[in-house]
């Protein structure tokens, strides 16, 4: 009777914690889905102790949408740029579910930088402010397209391209930045448009580098 119990109580327990991952935060408009639950669970699994420490102090039970690594401040470091979930504990000059956060290495630690706020600091140069990325929740899970650290893009067959007209806000290796790699999120769900941005350690923050808004 002591072993049902007790094999009761686990299972309740670990029934509990996938209801609190699964379901949604007091004024959430979305609720995870399983396969958002698996997916959170496996690049969770890829973070160092101290990368989630780092997050967690910002983002306290967040949970990982989408996640890519690449030197982006020009270090020999894989630091990442993630799309979190975290409705609860949002910053008030966002009001939004979804951050994109940067986890960069900057002084023998890790520091969160959130990318939403950073970029709204170039408002002044963007062709399609407020530069939002799009995503959606569909009941087979959390969708978003987020491009970063390939040397190819812009090349062949990639969605990135200048040919359309579309040009960069900066040149990159004049600003030092050749070996940052960019990040870029898709602006729409009808378009191939995008806003890339490139990590900038002389200013300390995200800066936007490339917009591209145009039909398909």
């Amino acid at each position: 009777m002591l072993r049902f119990c007790t094999l009761g109580i686990i299972s309740l327990a670990i029934a509990g914690a996938t209801s609190v991952i699964a379901s949604a935060e007091p004024g959430s408009a979305h609720v995870l889905t399983p396969s958002d639950i698996r997916n959170h669970t496996t690049l969770f699994q890829q973070l160092s102790s101290d990368q989630v420490v780092a997050l967690k102090t910002k983002y306290p039970g967040f949970r990982i949408l989408k996640m890519c690594s690449g030197h982006f401040s020009g270090t020999d470091r894989d630091e990442l740029v993630l799309g979190l979930w975290n409705p609860k504990v949002s910053e008030p000059v966002l009001k939004q579910e979804v951050h994109r956060v940067g986890l960069i290495w900057d002084r023998n630690r890790w520091v969160v930088h959130v990318i939403d706020i950073e970029v709204k600091k170039d408002e002044n140069i963007s062709r399609s402010f407020p530069m939002k990325w799009q995503y959606s929740f569909t009941e087979s899970g959390f969708s978003g397209g987020l491009i970063c650290g390939i040397d190819e893009e812009f090349k062949g067959d990639s969605n990135l391209t200048y040919a359309l007209g579309d040009k960069p806000f900066f040149d990159l290796n004049k600003e030092g930045l050749k070996k940052n790699k960019p990040v870029c999120f898709a602006t729409s769900d009808t378009y191939n448009n995008w806003d890339c941005i490139v990590f900038s350690p002389k200013k300390g923050r995200f800066r936007l580098w490339f917009q591209q808004a145009h039909a398909d």
